[in-house]
């Protein structure tokens, strides 16, 4: 049975555990330096092989705002599900447990869903690199086709009065929930898939009366070389995203906003996918062809204004609106990269 902590904290921050030992403590440490003291800490425990239940018990011993998980190992969803479920506080967030995190960060955050008594408030994240050296690890994100979390407007709004919170990035992680709300979401059971939270965030996102954005980075979102998450995944669990990605396409058009969203949309769809269609090993290529086409087969050519794209990536979605092919997809986006490495080239000399 899961340990009791305080009832009733104005945060509870839910952190889903697996196989990761080597960046766990880091993680628990920068939560427990919240400036935010009223919090309760769910840690669940995904049947990790290696020390992480060990890890997360030694922490409960000596902080009595943790709760503490084990379970059998059941995937990403599950162990957010249940922490979400267990979650006593007024707001909820969710945290992984290879990053870490500012501590101000829930402090920030509850103080401005407070005053807007939001139902999402979201704060802005690094790309964290630890290989590299000090002033460069940290990376303020912007979506690769420019959306940015800092042009977001200053006080309450809905996603389709402002789509481009659905291209940027699901980051479900960088944000708080009215619990009241999330309560009644949760992520869709698809264990080992990538990019699984993805619906999720649609259908808290699209559905949401009044989100905020909080203009600062709170979140090391780690990228390290070889860490072992999905970033270097290569096998058929990835089609789980495109097979997402469809779930969310429903979820967008149940919404009644479908033509103030399908902008940001399949900007995300296309970023969601492609770089697992590329990376994917060669025998699968055409298998995610296939999922990834059917995400734009009722898309007619001229229906997009590419907001949210760039100029070669427009190319890659009008192959795939087509229906042009496999192998036609992979030239254009490796045309894409070489043409970006040039231009790169070309701004530095």
């Amino acid at each position: 049975m899961p340990r009791k902590a305080k009832k009733n904290p104005k945060v509870s921050v839910v952190v889903p555990i697996y196989n990761v030992e080597r960046y766990l403590r880091e993680c628990l440490d920068s939560i427990l330096s919240q400036t935010l003291k009223d919090i309760e800490i769910i840690l669940v425990d995904d049947g990790s092989p290696d020390d992480c239940g060990k890890i997360i018990d030694e922490y409960a011993e000596l902080d009595k705002r943790i709760i503490t998980v084990h379970q059998k190992n059941s995937g990403y969803s599950a162990a957010v599900n249940k922490g979400i479920e267990l979650a006593s506080g007024e707001y909820i967030g969710i945290i992984e447990s290879d990053d870490f995190i500012e501590p101000d960060m829930y402090e920030v955050l509850y103080k401005n869903a407070k005053k807007y008594n939001t139902d999402i408030t979201k704060g802005e994240f690094y790309i964290y690199n630890s290989t590299l050296p000090d002033g460069e690890r940290d990376k303020l994100f912007i979506n690769p086709g420019g959306v940015d979390l800092r042009n977001a407007p200053d006080g309450p709004f809905a996603a389709h009065e402002w789509p481009a919170i659905i291209a940027f990035h699901s980051s479900i992680w960088s944000s708080i929930y009215r619990a009241e709300y999330l309560k009644n979401k949760k992520i869709p059971d698809t264990a080992g898939a990538s990019y699984q939270d993805l619906p999720f965030m649609l259908d808290v996102i699209c559905n949401a009366s009044k989100i905020t954005v909080v203009k600062k980075p709170f979140v090391h979102w780690r990228n390290d070389p070889n860490q072992g998450n999905s970033t270097s995944a290569r096998g058929e669990k990835l089609l789980l995203m495109a097979k997402n990605t469809q779930a969310g396409l429903k979820i967008i058009r149940k919404t009644g906003h479908y033509d103030e969203l399908k902008e940001a949309f399949y900007a995300q769809a296309f970023w969601a996918n492609i770089n697992f269609f590329h990376k994917i090993k060669r025998s699968l290529k055409q298998k995610y062809y296939l999922e990834f086409q059917t995400i734009f087969k009722n898309v007619v050519i001229g229906e997009l204004k590419y907001t949210y794209l760039r100029s070669e990536d427009k190319k890659c979605v009008e192959s795939l609106i087509k229906n042009e092919g496999c192998r036609k997809l992979y030239v254009l986006f490796v045309l894409g990269g070489i043409k970006r490495k040039i231009n790169r080239i070309i701004k530095r000399v």
